[in-house]
Formats: C-alpha cells, structure tokens, sequence
C-alpha cells in the first residue's frame, strides 16, 4: 500500500509535531519481525519509503502488548485519551491495535439509555413529527439545560469530541488515520456541526478544507450553513465563502 505525497507530507506533518511535543518513541528492539531494515541515510529513497510504509501504514514495526488486546478495553481508553486531549496516547492506542478504532462512538463504549422519546411525547402529533422532534437537536432537553452542543454525545464520533476539544493536531490525527468526516451523531449533527454550534471557526475552516460537507442537515432539517447564520451574521468572511462554496 503506497501513500499519495500529498497524503505522506499531511501525515508527515501530523507526526512531526505530535512527536515533537511528546517525544514520542517506538520500541523496535521488540517489535514484530519483518524483512524490513531501518535505512541508511545513503540508500536509496524508494528503500526509505518502504521502511516508511512498514512502520506508519501496516504498523509492522510497532510492538503489541498482549495485555491491551481487548477492543472494548482499547475504545474505551481511546475515547478517553481524546477527552484528556492526549495526542500521544491516542496514536499509541491506534497503533496497537488490531482493529481500526478511529470512527468509535459513544454508544460502542458506553451504554446510553434512550433517552430522547421523553422530550417528544405529545399524543397531539404523529409519530412521523414525534421521530423528527426527537432528533432535532434544538429540542433535545440535556442540550437546552446546559446551554452545550456537547452535553448530548449520544451518537457522537472521537472526531466530534476532537472538535469539542478544539485541538487541530488531535483531529488532523483521527483524520489521517481514517476518521469520517461527515459522520452523524443521534441528532444528524457533523463535526461540523459541532464546530459551528460552539464558535470553533477555524477548525469548522479546517474540516471544509478537508472535504466536510456543509450541505448536510441535522436532525432539525438546518444545515452548518443554516446554523451559523441562525447565530447572527458570519463575521468570518473566508468561513462563509467555504460553507456556500462546499458541496
């Protein structure tokens, strides 16, 4: 498997300055045996570009601890490491694992308990009207309450956490490693979405740039679009021109 330039320069730049802020090292005295050798500064590229593919995109070189096989234990540790804003944990986590954990969602880790029918309950309306009031995330009563987009995380990805935590390393990471960008949670809600509820606009520039789609609708029928102008006129010139532009 060979990476685009484009691809390897973003990844490149990810790891670069996740290891440079937690100087992060991979144990290859342990690592798994394989054919490929560390090379030499004189050898020729397409040798370092294979090591390269080894080490970052098949993790042949990372070592395995036994002990951290269980998924549910490791999505459970990865959803927590994104909370914490733990860069290093987080791509330690993914690289040991045997499964791609990167589109966990809060439901997979924890056990939520359906909640939202109570919200709705109004033997007035039909159930069609009743399912499209549940998913609204305007009528959701833990979000009203706090005043929080993020006090709901039902449905809700490790990228949509990452946007809530406003680190553009951490969410680079999930995002080169395979996290959709356009994932829903319970109230049809993107990550952009998100970005757009709690004012990240940079980030929300970030994610278009990366192909997020500002033409999908929460569950209340609102594009991103919709929603940052139903928070008063965007004074973001260039994030306007990119959510109109967006297909």
């Amino acid at each position: 498997m060979m990476l685009s330039s484009n691809t390897k320069l973003l990844r490149s730049q990810v790891m670069k300055r996740a290891n440079g802020r937690f100087n992060w090292k991979v144990d290859e005295s342990n690592a798994i045996n394989t054919s490929v050798t560390k090379p030499c500064p004189k050898d020729a590229i397409c040798d370092k570009e294979k090591y390269i593919n080894a080490k970052y995109v098949n993790k042949l070189l990372v070592s395995r601890d036994p002990m951290q096989l269980g998924v549910s234990q490791n999505s459970i540790n990865i959803w927590q490491a994104v909370k914490a804003d733990n860069i290093r944990e987080v791509y330690r986590l993914i690289t040991v694992s045997d499964t791609n954990m990167v589109n966990t969602t809060f439901d997979d880790v924890f056990s939520v308990e359906w909640y939202h029918h109570v919200d709705a309950q109004n033997s007035s309306i039909d159930i069609q009207n009743e399912h499209l009031i549940q998913n609204d995330p305007s009528a959701c009563q833990r979000i009203k309450n706090s005043n929080d987009p993020g006090s709901c995380l039902q449905g809700c990805s490790l990228l949509h956490l990452a946007c809530q935590r406003g680190n553009p390393v951490m969410v680079e990471l999930l995002l080169q490693f395979g996290a959709d960008i356009n994932m829903r949670d319970y109230h049809g809600r993107t990550p952009l979405h998100h970005c757009i509820a709690i004012g990240k606009n940079p980030l929300a520039k970030h994610l278009l740039k990366r192909g997020a789609r500002s033409s999908i609708r929460d569950g209340g029928g609102f594009s991103a679009l919709d929603r940052a102008m139903e928070k008063g006129a965007i004074t973001d010139e260039g994030l306007l021109i990119l959510l109109s532009e967006s297909d």
